[in-house]
Parts: structure tokens; sequence; C-alpha cells
């Protein structure tokens, strides 16, 4: 009988043994980023939800409709990562038609809707395959794989290890406890209120939070464990994948992908000073969930961008596609849009000076864009009030400057300059220059890129005039723009997938054919060492106040002193070893991007000493300055299970520090998250009128009088002089329903509970329903 085996050497056998093999990165990946989600206490069953949410809501119908809209990118890594974009976005929009009609019990029809059209319209069933495949090599998968899992280690490290899930004592940063309870207010309507201050409307960059709720909803999986664990980790890998293919289409060089991923991911800041901590600029900063998701989506946006720089036409349904990804890429973070549209500035005229003809597809593209500002900033203008124009306002927030300029300002403040500048010496405001220049030196892997446009084929290619107006537009916002919260600082995180995708372009311009690995590799080698020496040997490590130019200007001299003697060094040897002849700007590009190895290796080292500790996870909740108990959480916790979605509640919470005093930081967010419903009063510091009377009376936003001084009245008399009248006043006019009060704010009047019905008590917290 003939054998029906395959034969060991088969090419169906070694077809399914290279099919292996290109699963296993992306399969290691997925089981590490489940183990590492079991290891800080996520629920089994909420991870099994969300995770066949995630594939099955966002991932498989986002990547039909790319592939419908764009076409395929001739490999499934690239196309499940602008799948992964493409797929929130149509979820946002079932979102809004859902929750719009009343009918968000239903919303998790709506991505299988999308996928039946794709099985039963019979031109539609092609976008299941790939027609034309194009894989990138095995070694590609392998190096985006092990960068997802440093950015899972990072996440773990810094967002999900740290924080515990409730109910448990524990200080949580605010703005976590803001998105949280933005999200639970967008579960129930698209045109969302204030959640800090029932009534007001919503202006701010919400579709973040509307992303979470939508997820919430399809996945059964509750606010808290999506917002402190589950959302984060696929929209970071998904930036990954879609960061990697902009610099691959840019540098048209696969191994561009995973440098330009390398440098997103892997190094937020180089640190070559033992006494000043530059900022941290990074694709998954833990306090900023609107940052981080809408990275992918500038990312995306960028890649289609490139397409039309270049000449290539990308279809109507390529422009639809495009404007759905900037409307949710202008609608999730500020930033974005600005950094977007510099980009087409720069490129059109550039174009246009090149070729010496109008660029008028690339001008459409800058008048579509200036359309989504236009239509979008009425109803989604949060974090402009209190903004304004002043060089170097970010660096009067770091402790560094103001150890030299004084500290009797309050940053955010001033005219052109800095308020603390005016009362010190011309010698001591050069404080401002030399900590931009350090700042930008340890942004250097992101800079670089910049230097591409000296090279007269990328200065041909408008495709890098567009990259490097984003990387421009997203730092002159960093250095000039004054906003009360330091909010100017995302404008050059928002430039990262543009800076990654450029410095990765300009090393594969520079980098000779063959040896190509070896050049880049010994490049980065060699400058870790040198960043890790210069930190651990060099100088720099005096006092701060009275030494800050040896502390700042040292180690930058040291660097510059290594730069020349290499450079020396290497024109000797080009003359001994024919070989080095055209690789030296290569190895210079990737020492510059090495450079900030040594400071993610340190920070990763304390990360694994907190583990070896015991510290991480925190299972029991750090109780540091701020917190909330357990039995505030759990109080709260029924208040969510128990209270119709509509209800407002009033509390006495208005302080991060809890106990309310006049002057008091009223930045307290946790009782409408917590609670998941929208609040007549809790803190005000983020409302627009607030943030606008930053520095009034010598005061920052977050001290400032609330801007209801009546509507503060009538709560805090609830809580502390509480009359039949009163209560009746809060829920005939305001439609409070609950009052939450906690002892710990402020003293409870007693005779409360017999105005009041008792529904829950625990300790410092206790749930009354008004009659």
């Amino acid at each position: 009988m003939e054998d029906l085996e395959s034969p060991p050497h088969s090419p169906a056998r070694r077809t399914l043994v290279s099919l292996a093999l290109r699963a296993l990165p992306w399969v290691l990946v997925a089981a590490f980023l489940l183990a590492t989600l079991e290891w800080v206490g996520t629920p089994s069953r909420a991870l099994l939800r969300y995770g066949v949410y995630w594939v099955a809501a966002v991932v498989v119908p986002g990547v039909l409709v790319f592939r419908a809209l764009r076409g395929s990118r001739g490999n499934l890594p690239e196309d499940a990562g602008f799948g992964a974009v493409t797929g929130i976005a149509v979820n946002l929009a079932g979102w809004a038609l859902a929750v719009g009609t009343g009918l968000g019990d239903y919303l998790w029809v709506w991505p299988l809707l999308v996928i039946a059209v794709f099985v039963a319209v019979p031109g539609l069933r092609r976008h299941w395959r790939i027609a034309e495949p194009q894989p990138l090599p095995l070694i590609w998968s392998w190096l985006i794989a092990a960068i997802m899992v440093l950015s899972i280690v990072m996440i773990a490290a810094w967002e999900w290890g740290p924080n515990p899930l409730p109910p448990v004592t524990h200080t949580l940063f605010g703005d976590i406890h803001y998105h949280w309870a933005n999200a639970a207010e967008l579960r129930r309507t698209i045109l969302p209120q204030q959640p800090q201050m029932a009534g007001e409307p919503l202006k701010y960059h919400w579709f973040s939070d509307a992303y979470r709720a939508s997820a919430s909803m399809i996945s059964g999986v509750g606010i808290p464990v999506v917002m402190l664990r589950l959302w984060t980790g696929p929209v970071v890998l998904t930036s990954v994948l879609v960061i990697a293919a902009l610099a691959r289409q840019a540098g048209r060089v696969w191994w561009t992908g995973p440098v330009a991923a390398f440098v997103a991911v892997a190094l937020p800041v180089a640190s070559i000073w033992p006494r000043f901590g530059s900022y941290p600029v990074t694709i998954e900063p833990w306090y900023s969930p609107t940052l981080t998701f809408s990275i992918p989506f500038v990312a995306a946006v960028a890649a289609l961008l490139i397409d039309v720089a270049r000449g290539e036409r990308i279809g109507r349904g390529g422009w639809i596609l495009g404007g759905l990804l900037l409307l949710v890429a202008t609608c999730s973070k500020s930033s974005s849009l600005p950094v977007l549209l510099g980009g087409l500035m720069l490129a059109s005229a550039a174009t246009w000076w090149i070729r010496r003809r109008r660029p008028d597809v690339l001008l459409a593209a800058t008048a579509g864009t200036l359309l989504v500002l236009a239509v979008t900033a009425p109803f989604l203008a949060g974090g402009g009030s209190g903004a304004g124009i002043q060089i170097g306002a970010t660096f009067s927030f770091k402790g560094e400057f103001l150890a030299v300029a004084g500290r009797d300002t309050i940053p955010g403040t001033g005219g052109l300059f800095p308020t603390q500048l005016a009362a010190v010496p011309w010698s001591e405001r050069m404080i401002l220059p030399a900590v931009a220049v350090c700042f930008m030196i340890s942004q250097l892997s992101r800079l670089l890129g910049l230097f591409g446009l000296l090279r007269r084929d990328l200065r041909a290619d408008p495709a890098a005039w567009l990259l490097a107006g984003m990387v421009l537009a997203g730092w002159a916002g960093t250095l000039l723009i004054n906003h009360t919260a330091n909010g100017q600082l995302y404008f050059a995180y928002s430039a990262i997938p543009a800076s990654a995708a450029l410095t990765a372009w300009l090393l594969a311009a520079l980098a000779p054919a063959r040896r190509t690995a070896v050049v880049v590799l010994s490049g980065l080698v060699l400058g870790g060492i040198v960043g890790a020496l210069i930190w651990r040997f060099g100088p720099g490590n005096l006092p701060f106040g009275d030494y800050w130019r040896s502390n700042l200007g040292g180690p930058l001299l040291i660097l510059a002193a290594v730069i020349a003697v290499g450079a020396v060094l290497w024109r000797l040897g080009r003359m001994r070893w024919k070989g080095l002849a055209g690789a030296g700007l290569a190895v210079l590009v990737a020492f510059g991007i090495g450079l900030g190895v040594n400071t993610t290796v340190r920070l990763m080292n304390g990360t694994a000493q907190s583990v070896a500790d015991g510290k991480l996870p925190a299972r029991k909740g750090a109780k540091q300055q701020f917190w909330v108990t357990s039995a505030e959480m759990k109080a709260a916790a029924w208040l969510a299970r128990n209270a119709p979605t509509e209800d407002i509640v009033a509390t006495n919470v208005h302080c991060e520090m809890v106990r309310t005093d006049d002057k008091c930081i009223n930045r307290s967010f946790w009782v409408s998250a917590h609670t998941e419903h929208a609040v007549l009063l809790e803190g005000w510091a983020y409302q627009p009128a607030t943030q606008s009377r930053h520095g009034d009376d010598g005061l920052p936003y977050y001290r400032q009088p609330s801007p209801d001084p009546e509507r503060r009245r009538l709560n805090d008399e609830a809580f502390s002089a509480p009359t039949a009248a009163g209560l009746a006043e809060l829920r005939d006019r305001y439609g409070v329903r609950w009052l939450y009060a906690v002892n710990r704010a402020s003293k409870i009047a007693p005779e409360l509970d017999q105005l009041a019905t008792v529904r829950f008590r625990a300790t410092s917290v206790t749930v009354f329903e008004l009659r």
C-alpha cells in the first residue's frame, strides 16, 4: 500500500515548520503577556473574556476593514497592527451608534455584524487572506517580539505591579481616577458631562475613555479591571507593530522597523548626569492613558501620509481610513493633530520648493487636517485652558531648574520666559538654555534623524520632510508652549513615532550594504558603554544649586571629547583597515542611539530588585501621601452596583489629601471613579475655569476656589449642616440622589442619619440615599 504520510523533507512538512517558526515569536509574546497579567493579580476569567474581545471584536474586523479600504501590506504582523488600530476606530463608531440610540447593551453585536458582512458579501471575502504575500524575514519577527516583551516588562514595572486591583487601601495617581470616571460616564452617553461637576459638559479629548467604555461593554469585564490591567498591553503592542511598519515604509529596509521600535520603546531617556534627571519621553507613560492610546493612531496616520507625500495613490478607501484614524488621533490627545499638521505643512512647503509645482494632494490633506481641528475643537478642546506661549516653560517644573532660579513663584506662569528668571542675575539665567540642551541630548536617539535632511537622497524625498516636520512640531510645542500642568511635554511624546522612524531611516541610509549588523551593533554597544561610564565615573556629582554648570556641562564635555577622540582613531584606523571605510557615520548614529541603553538597564535593574524584595507586584497596596481605603472602595463599589447609572452623587471629598480645607489641592477624582457615577462637585482642579485662573492671587490652579461657590456651599452644607430643605434643593435642582460621606474629609453631622436613609456604612464612609 502507498505510504500516505508526507516524507520527512516534503514541501508540505517544510511549510508547516516554516509556519510554526513564524508563529512562535507571537505565541511567546501572547503567553508572556498573559503570564504577566496573571502575576499582577488579573482575574483569569477577565483575561479570557478580554482576550476573546481583543481578537474577535478588534483585530479580526479591523484587519478586514483595513484591507478593504487600504489593501494588505503583504504580511500578517503589519496587517494585524494596522488592523488593530482600524478595529478600535470601527468599535468607537459602533459605540457612538449603539450608545447614542440607547442600544448600548447590544454593542457586542457590532463587531459580529462587521465580520458577517465580510462573510456574506462575495466581493469582500477575498480580504480574509493576503493575495500577494510578501513575508518579512523571520529575524524581524523575533526582534519585534523581543521589543514587545520589553514593553510588557516596562508596563508591569511602572503600571500594573505598583497598582493592585480594588478593593485595597492604596494610593493611585489621580489622573487614572479621572479617566476611570470618564469611561464610566461614557458607557451611558455620547455627550458626556463632567463626572466631577455634574451637569457641565466634558470638553476634553476623551476618545480613549470611550474606547475603554466600549471595551468593558463588549467584553463584559468591569471598568476597574479594564482600566488598571487589560487595555494597556494590547494597545502598546499595537504601537510597536505600527511604528515598525512606519519605519520600514519610510526607509524601505526591513530592519529599520526593529530599530525604530527599539528607539520608541526602550530608550525613554539617556541620562549621563548623576545630578540631573531629564524628562523621560515614552510611548507608554503610565500617568497618561490618552497619550498611550493615541500613539498607534499617530503612527498609522503618518504611514498613510507618507504615501500621500510620495505621490502614491491611496484611493477613496485610503482617504476614508485616513480621515477616520485622524479623527480618533485628534480626539484622543490634543498634541496629536498639531504634530501631524506640522509634518504636512513642512512636507508641502519642501515639496513645492523642490519640485517647483504646487503639491495639490498634500495641500488637500493639510486642509482636511485643519477641518478636523475646526470641527472637533469646540467639543473636545480639553487641555487648552491656561495654555500660552513661553520659552522653556516646561523646565520651570524641574527641580534642578528651580534649585537655581528659585521656588518663590508658580511654575507655568509668566510672560515670554519663566517667571523665576526675573529674580536672578543674568549668569544664573543661563540655567534655562543649559537644561534645554541637556534635555535634547537626553533624547538624542529621537533627534538624530533630523540630520538626515543633510543628505541629498533623504532631502529629495517628501516623506523625510513629513517626518521631520512632525518631529520639529513636537519639539516646538514642548519648548515654546506654557501649560499649567506641564502638558506641553506631550507634544514631544506624540512625535516619537516620526522621530524613531526618521532615526532608523538615517541609520539605514548610512550603514554599508555589507556588515550592516556588525556596524549597527558595534555602535549601540559603544554608546551603551560610554553612557554607563560617564554616568558612573564622570563629573557632575556635586551639590546642584552651587555647581550646576559643572554638573550639566562636565558630562557633555566628556561626551564631546570621547566622540572627538573616537573620530580621530576611526580616521587613523581606516588607513590601516580598509573595511572601516564608509561606516563611520553609521557607527556614530548607532552610538547616539545606544547612549540611553545604560539608563534603561539601570531602571530595569531597580525593578528587578523590587521584585526580588517582594515589593512587586504590590498586592497590599501602598499607603503614601494620599490614599483611598479598602472600606471606601467597597462602599463606592456598592453604590456603583446599586444606583441607577443616571443618578447624581454628592460627596464631601474634594481634596487630594482627603481632608478638606480652603487651600487644599483640589485634585481628587476617586469618588466619581469608584462609584462610576457623576458627582455634583468633587475635585475641580481640571475645570476650564479653574485652569484659566492659574497663578491668580498667588495660587496654582489646583488651589483655586471652586468655580461655582453656590454649588459648593449647598454641597458641603448637606454634610456639615444638613436640613430637609437643603437636601430637597440638592435633589430637585441638581438631581442628587445619593450622598457619599467620608469622615476623613470633614465632620459628618449626626442628624444626617435622620434626614436621609443609610444604605451602606463601613468605618470611615457612609452612603446615604435621599428621600
